[in-house]
């Protein structure tokens, strides 16, 4: 199922899918938005006049350097969130990506007012720290998304790794869960959380 959203700094698509597809996956559909938005550009170049096509050439750019901010949930957050979870847990990473979005957007704030005001920049950014508050408010069901597919679909992973907490589960990684002294499979752990 997928979902299209239009803001004024352009459109992004909401794709229902697994949390726990593999990292080259997500990264391969990541990668496919800035690149299909060159190509388009690209070809519309031989289409148009040469001074509509310089004004949708800046207005082109301008969508992609804003759409590359590393601020969650923009593509450029989504990259840095998919770089942070090939070393550190699912959780881990989107405290990170969260924190540090904050962080950008509030500097990013701050220049837009100090240096040079743009109204549309301005409003741009109001709208993406909205989206940003409504991704962290969410942040809950997608932690339990991501446990719950663990519990019912049988990935295979390369990877294994003993963990003694839940925070500390990583995608692409089974996990043997450490309790007691004991080892238990990853499978039996959320069995116990989520079978009963």
């Amino acid at each position: 199922m997928v979902a299209i959203h239009l803001y004024p700094y352009g459109g992004c698509s909401e794709f229902q899918q697994e949390l726990n597809v593999a990292l080259w996956q997500e990264w391969l559909v990541l990668i496919m938005g800035p690149i299909a938005q060159i190509f388009v550009v690209f070809l519309l170049s031989f289409f148009l006049n040469p001074s509509d096509f310089s004004l949708l050439f800046r207005y082109s750019n301008w969508l992609l350097i804003f759409n590359l901010l590393p601020i969650y949930p923009l593509d450029g957050g989504k990259l840095l969130l998919l770089v942070n979870q090939h070393f550190f847990s699912f959780y881990s990473s989107y405290r990170f990506i969260f924190s540090f979005s904050y962080f950008f957007l509030f500097t990013t704030l701050l220049c837009c007012f100090f240096f040079s005001f743009s109204l549309i920049l301005f409003l741009s950014l109001l709208l993406l720290f909205i989206k940003l508050c409504q991704e962290i408010g969410q942040f809950p069901v997608y932690y339990q998304k991501f446990l719950f597919e663990r519990y019912l679909t049988k990935f295979s992973f390369r990877k294994n790794k003993q963990i003694s907490s839940l925070y500390q589960m990583k995608r692409d990684t089974y996990h043997y869960f450490i309790q007691n002294g004991s080892i238990i499979s990853e499978f039996e752990y959320l069995n116990y959380l989520f079978g009963n």
